[in-house]
């Protein structure tokens, strides 16, 4: 997430490295850093933010299907400030699906532990 916040246009994997010449995002600072994020649990709504997540890693990178890479979103497609928002305060970048997948889990365990319910503010902090 920290990389995303400062570097979206970059994205190292195990298996190549991607540049972007023009990534979509972000502005500084960062949704959810000095500004809540907002919880979003309409189903339709968060599958936009990632359709259209996903049509900008598409732009940039091209075909990734069969690489083992998704699509990795910031701010969240589980927020009101996820990509279709129309700010274009957003990044995307390719990673591998398993630590996408798992990054998923832990942001609905956030969620539910911390009882973030639809449209709660909440801030990321990354520590180290």
């Amino acid at each position: 997430m920290r990389q995303s916040r400062k570097a979206p246009c970059t994205s190292t994997t195990p298996k190549s490295t991607l540049s972007a010449p023009s990534p979509p995002g972000p502005a500084r600072p960062s949704p959810g850093e000095k500004e809540p994020l907002h919880r979003l649990v309409n189903p339709d709504k968060i599958e936009a933010n990632r359709k259209k997540s996903i049509g900008e890693c598409k732009k940039v990178w091209g075909d990734y299907t069969g690489s083992g890479l998704e699509c990795d979103e910031y701010p969240f497609a589980s927020t009101k400030e996820g990509s279709t928002k129309g700010d274009n305060r957003f990044s995307v970048r390719l990673i591998e699906g398993k630590d996408n997948r798992k990054g998923g889990e832990r942001l609905n365990q956030v969620y539910t532990l911390n009882r973030i319910l639809d449209g709660d503010p909440f801030y990321v902090k990354i520590t180290d």
